[in-house]
């Protein structure tokens, strides 16, 4: 089966199902973490190599991601952010306001990781980037500049 071809409305990527929420922070969950809740999208964003502010469906699709994913089974950034929302383990405080979402994959060896920041013009969420870490991609070390690559069966 082919997948659906990846459908945008506006400045905006639409789910499988023609949504443009992938999921959201809940009541419950904002509660929790001192947060608003919110819904969260994915926009089409933009990717300016050796830019920074870079965000979105491209960013998250540039070459180098977009092999990795493909190794994991995921042919477009829709597809890896609608399976992390679908279930996601953990979610964090990270810099500047954004938070951190993750989901392991037992059976995949790896794990997801989406970073979050609220909107500036909507009561939403926004997708900034999105990567795999593990056997799912290449994972680069920033510490020590080590990169380390592997397969991925999904």
């Amino acid at each position: 089966m082919l997948d659906k071809p990846v459908q945008h409305k506006g400045e905006f990527v639409l789910t499988k199902s023609e949504n443009l929420d992938f999921g959201e922070i809940s009541a419950d969950i904002a509660r929790l973490i001192k947060r608003q809740a919110g819904k969260i999208r994915l926009r089409i964003g933009v990717q300016i190599d050796g830019a920074d502010g870079n965000y979105g469906e491209k960013h998250i699709e540039r070459p180098e991601r977009k092999e990795a994913l493909k190794k994991c089974g995921y042919s477009t950034a829709r597809d890896f952010i609608e399976d992390t929302y679908s279930d996601y383990d953990a979610i964090y405080q990270g810099q500047n306001g954004s938070l951190i979402l993750t989901k392991f994959y037992a059976e995949k060896n790896h794990i997801a990781i989406v970073k979050l920041t609220p909107a500036e013009n909507g009561d939403f969420y926004d997708v900034q980037t999105a990567t795999l870490h593990g056997r799912a991609a290449k994972t680069k070390n920033r510490s020590s500049g080590n990169a380390k690559k592997s397969g991925c069966k999904r």
